[in-house]
Order: C-alpha cells, then sequence, then structure tokens
C-alpha cells in the first residue's frame, strides 16, 4: 500500500530535478550504456545502396489497328499489377540465380528464403499511365545498379514468354478448332450428298423436273387414249363387216357347188361342147372367181381383226405404263415437300458449319499473323527511360538521425529510471513532505548527520501543536 501511495503522488518539475540531481550519477551512467549500445547498434549496422530504373511501358496500337490480336491484354494493364509480378518467384529466382544473389542465404536455408529476402530488398512504384520505377537495395553499390539494371529485363522476357505463349495457345486452339469444324463439315457434306441419293428424283430441284415429266405423261396418255379410242371403233366396224363378209363367202360358196352338180349332171347328159355344158361352165367359173375374192377379203378382215386386237393391247399397255409413270412423277412430287424440309434442315446446319470453319480458319490465320508480331515486337514492349546508376553514398542507415534516437532514447530511459526510483523512495527530505504524510503531531525533525559537523533542529515554543516550524540549524 505504502509503494502504491509513493507510485500515486505527483511529483513537480522541481522536485523531479532535484530527483535527477541527486541520482545523477545513476542516470548518467544508464544513458552512457543506452546511448554507447544504440550508438554501436546504429554504427555496426551494414551500409545499404539503393539503385533505380524507371521503365517505360510502350504501346501496341499499330499492331492492333494492323490485325486483331489474340492477346487481349492491353500492355499497360500490366502496370496494375506489375509489382506482384515483378516480386513473383520466376523473376526472383531467374535473377537470384544468374547473378549469384544471396549466396549465404540459399546455401543454408534455400531459394525460398533467399526469394523472400530478395522481395524485401525490391520496391516497385508505379509512376503515371505508363512507367514503373524499380529499386533495390544491396551492401554492394555495384551489384545494386546491376540487378536494378537487370531486372526490368528479366521482367520483360517472362512478359513477352507469356504474351507469345498465349498467343500460341490461341493459335493452336483455333488450329484444332478448326480441324474439328472440318470434320463437321465434312460429315455433313457427305450426309447431304447420300441423302440425295437415296431421295433422286425426289430433291426441290428436281420439282420443275417431274412437273413436266408429268405433264408430258398426261399429254401422252391423252393421246394414247385417243388412239385407243380409234382402235376400239376400228374393231368393232371390223365385228361388223365379218358377219357380211362370212355370210356372201358361205352363199358364193353353196351357189359354187350347186352349179358344179349341175355341171356334172350336164356332161353326164351332154358333151361340152353342147351350149348348156358351156353355160353352166362359164358361170360356174365366174361364181369361183366371186367365191375366192370373197374369201380374200375374208381373210384381208381376219388379218385386220387381228392387227387392230393387237394395236389396243399394245395401247393399251402403253396406257398402263403412262400411267405408272405418272403415278411416280405424282408421287415425288408429293415426297419433294417432306425431303425438301428435312434438306433445308440439313442445309442450314451445313452452312453453320462451313460459317464456322470459315470463320475459324480466317481467325487461324489472324492468330499466325497475330503471333509473328509478337515475337517482331517484342523488343520494343518496354524501354528503360532511366538506367540505375552506381551510388556513392549509402541510402541507409541513416547514422546522423539514428544517433540522435539513440541519444533521445538514452536520455528518456535515464530520465525514466531515476523518475521510477523516486516515485518508488518513500524517504522524508523536508518539513513540507512530513506535513503532508504523517498524521501525528511532528515535534522536531533530525536531519541524517554525515561527517563531524553537528546539525540540530529546534521547535520554537510559539509553534503550532501539530505543525513543525522551519528548522534552525546550530553549528
Amino acid at each position: 500500500m505504502e509503494e502504491e501511495r509513493n507510485m500515486e503522488r505527483g511529483m513537480t518539475a522541481d522536485q523531479l530535478l532535484g530527483a535527477l540531481w541527486r541520482r545523477k550519477a545513476l542516470v548518467g551512467a544508464i544513458a552512457a550504456v543506452v546511448f554507447l549500445v544504440g550508438a554501436a547498434i546504429v554504427m555496426t549496422r551494414p551500409s545499404m545502396y539503393e539503385a533505380s530504373a524507371v521503365v517505360r511501358v510502350e504501346p501496341q496500337r499499330p499492331g492492333e489497328e494492323m490485325v486483331q490480336r489474340t492477346v487481349s491484354e492491353i500492355i499497360e494493364q500490366r502496370l496494375l499489377t506489375v509489382r506482384q509480378e515483378l516480386l513473383a518467384r520466376p523473376v526472383l529466382q531467374k535473377a537470384i540465380e544468374e547473378m549469384n544473389l544471396y549466396p549465404d542465404i540459399v546455401s543454408e536455408k534455400g531459394m525460398e528464403s533467399a526469394v523472400a529476402q530478395m522481395r524485401k530488398d525490391l520496391t516497385v512504384r508505379v509512376e503515371g499511365e505508363t512507367a514503373f520505377e524499380l529499386t533495390y537495395a544491396n551492401r554492394d553499390p555495384q551489384v545494386a545498379a546491376q540487378v536494378a539494371n537487370r531486372l526490368p529485363t528479366i521482367f520483360s522476357d517472362e512478359t513477352l514468354k507469356i504474351r507469345q505463349a498465349q498467343a500460341a495457345r490461341a493459335t493452336d486452339l483455333f488450329n484444332e478448332e478448326m480441324v474439328a469444324l472440318g470434320k463437321a463439315v465434312s460429315a455433313w457434306e457427305g450426309k447431304i450428298s447420300q441423302f440425295k441419293v437415296d431421295h433422286l428424283g425426289e430433291l426441290p430441284e428436281q420439282m420443275e423436273m417431274n412437273m413436266r415429266g408429268l405433264e408430258r405423261v398426261s399429254h401422252q396418255l391423252q393421246t394414247k387414249s385417243e388412239e385407243l379410242r380409234v382402235a376400239e371403233a376400228r374393231r368393232s366396224d371390223l365385228a361388223r363387216a365379218r358377219n357380211a363378209v362370212d355370210s356372201e363367202a358361205g352363199r358364193l360358196e353353196a351357189a359354187e357347188n350347186g352349179l358344179t352338180r349341175s355341171l356334172v349332171n350336164a356332161r353326164t347328159t351332154w358333151t361340152e361342147d353342147h351350149p348348156e355344158v358351156k353355160r353352166l361352165k362359164t358361170e360356174l367359173d365366174s361364181m369361183s372367181a366371186r367365191r375366192k375374192d370373197a374369201e380374200g377379203r375374208l381373210w384381208a378382215e381376219r388379218v385386220e381383226r387381228t392387227r387392230v386386237a393387237s394395236l389396243i393391247g399394245n395401247i393399251q399397255q402403253e396406257i398402263q405404263d403412262l400411267q405408272k409413270q405418272a403415278e411416280a412423277y405424282q408421287a415425288r412430287l408429293n415426297n419433294t415437300p417432306r425431303w425438301a424440309h428435312e434438306l433445308a434442315v440439313m442445309n442450314r446446319d451445313y452452312e453453320i458449319a462451313r460459317t464456322k470453319y470459315q470463320s475459324v480458319v480466317s481467325r487461324k490465320v489472324e492468330a499466325e499473323i497475330a503471333q509473328e508480331l509478337e515475337a517482331k515486337s517484342a523488343k520494343s514492349l518496354f524501354n528503360v527511360i532511366s538506367p540505375a546508376g552506381v551510388s556513392a553514398t549509402p541510402a541507409r542507415p541513416d547514422r546522423m538521425a539514428g544517433m540522435l534516437i539513440v541519444f533521445l532514447l538514452a536520455l528518456g530511459l535515464g530520465v525514466l529510471t531515476g523518475s521510477v526510483l523516486e516515485m518508488r523512495d518513500d524517504s522524508l527530505r523536508d518539513g513540507t513532505e512530513v506535513r503532508q504524510r504523517l498524521t501525528l503531531p511532528v515535534l522536531a525533525v533530525v536531519p541524517e548527520m554525515q561527517g563531524k559537523t553537528e546539525r540540530r533542529i529546534l521547535m520554537p515554543a510559539s509553534g503550532a501543536r501539530n505543525s513543525v516550524s522551519n528548522p534552525t540549524t546550530l553549528n
């Protein structure tokens, strides 16, 4: 409790100065020790030299106007992530391996620790919209300048590799897509060709030909029907004439037979010179001639009837064939709309595939040109407008500022130590403290007696009972 009261009591500036003066040896010793330790730390810290290089990103607008690039990222946009990319392991590891940086760390802790240390020593700051500043710190100013000048080149190479890899991937992608679409187009062409072969004669482009064929067959049917009507009429006429000819030929044959019998009878009665015999003979010859003529006409009519019957059969067969042709043409015309729809769907899909194929072929050519442009414009993407120089003075530590900070810290620590010791000290050093801290009447204050000088303090008789007057020292 006493110590808490001692810590809670306040101190005036005079009391603080008095306390520090009483403990000046201790305060001075602590301040000196802290200053010496801090100064040793500041003076023994290694000097770090910084080297800075300013890199400008050159725009690639002319190339984009000439051909559509497959790398969609504008090079200026890389400034948004340039710090992360520069501090990425691939760039830093390549610089460490190439320039043999941090050999001790690499051998003791590995490459990851060396990369982490280089990230601490590297600072990247974007300047404006198209440039960035790269600052590298190292104990050797020559190494700092070399690294600061080399890192932009490594970063440029890595960036170009990434862009060229993207362009190459785009070209390969278009090539693969072109091959796939080419196979699809060929498949559609084969499918359409086979469809046309399977439905030959029923295709939309053959519809007009089928209509003309149907008209031609219809006209031929009309012609054959008329020929059949004429032939049927002729056969009817021949059928009616056959009865008459048959009757005439039979009558003449009967008459001829009668005359023959009469002539035979007459010859048995008379001689050949007899007039009756001659008359019968003449009539028989005439009748025989008439009979033969009638039989010839009967034969001709039979031949004509046979011809007409054959003609009618041929015409009927031709009419049946023409009807079949008409039915075939009509069936083709009836099926044409259905096949036209299916063929239209196939042609539509084929045109879509062919359009995609042509588009991919065009994009592939552009991708190849863009890939060539990426390779040709590689050296002009990044331009070091301010190369790093060798610094003559270290950038850190700032030894003057460090010494000043150490001095202030040592002084403050000494003052703090003296103040804490004073606040923890419960000694009574004058009458004021006695009156403030004691609740009992104080009759006298006896100071510490040192040396041979005798000091006595008397309390005057007129003083208050509970108070102590200013002491009088007697020697």
